[in-house]
């Protein structure tokens, strides 16, 4: 069920306004887009969710042994470790390291990765390898922020966009000082766990291949 930003905004109208209409070019309509966003990053941030998931592959632009690699835009954090090929040919998992730990490897050996920087002036992966070939592949999966809802056409993220409209009403209520915004809440709060309950029911077409990663005997950050 994907929503587009006119289905939601005609819903809270229908709500707020009992008018099953609105005007992309009104006051109400501008006034809460923001209460509709704040709901979508609400719902992004209260689950690892399937559709916030993505694969990047790209592919090294230089040759160093200490390379800073621009990650997308959207990113928040990383699932797993990044495939690279760091010969060109060999493929190898690069743990993710703090930083501040660096000084416990071996700058000139190991084969690690920091990510550094923030979601305002943007996100790097530092890649230490003792080698590293200029358009080496990099792939990994990692944690996507949504898509802020802006034009009249674009679709929601959220798998369940009754929920946008309940925690959008929500605040709408609570800024206006309107005794229902508890029970919008509560609303958006049963929804949202219709959703994780989904969302952790697999069809019978899925193999689960979650595994939990642990320390190894004899393994040393970095090495093969």
């Amino acid at each position: 069920m994907a929503w587009t930003l006119t289905d939601v905004q005609t819903n809270i109208s229908f709500e707020l306004d009992g008018n099953a209409s609105i005007s992309s070019t009104s006051t109400d309509w501008g006034l809460r887009l923001s209460p509709i966003n704040r709901a979508l990053f609400d719902w992004s941030e209260s689950y690892d969710w399937k559709q916030l998931t993505k694969i990047h592959n790209g592919v090294v632009s230089t040759s160093t042994a200490n390379a800073s690699y621009a990650l997308p835009s959207d990113f928040r954090r990383m699932i797993g470790f990044p495939k690279i090929s760091y010969d060109g040919t060999t493929t190898f998992d690069f743990p993710i390291n703090n930083p501040e730990q660096n000084y416990h490897l071996n700058l000139n050996s190991d084969r690690f990765v920091n990510v550094l920087g923030n979601d305002n002036d943007g996100n790097t992966m530092v890649i230490n390898s003792p080698t590293l070939a200029s358009g080496a592949s990099v792939q990994f999966v990692y944690h996507a922020f949504p898509v802020s809802l802006a034009s009249t056409g674009q679709r929601t993220e959220c798998p369940d966009p009754t929920y946008i409209v309940q925690r959008a009403l929500y605040y709408l209520y609570k800024s206006r000082e309107d005794a229902r915004f508890p029970e919008a809440k509560q609303e958006s709060d049963k929804i949202l766990a219709r959703m994780i309950e989904n969302e952790n029911t697999l069809g019978v077409g899925y193999v689960d291949r979650r595994v939990s990663i642990s320390p190894m005997n004899g393994f040393r950050l970095g090495r093969d």
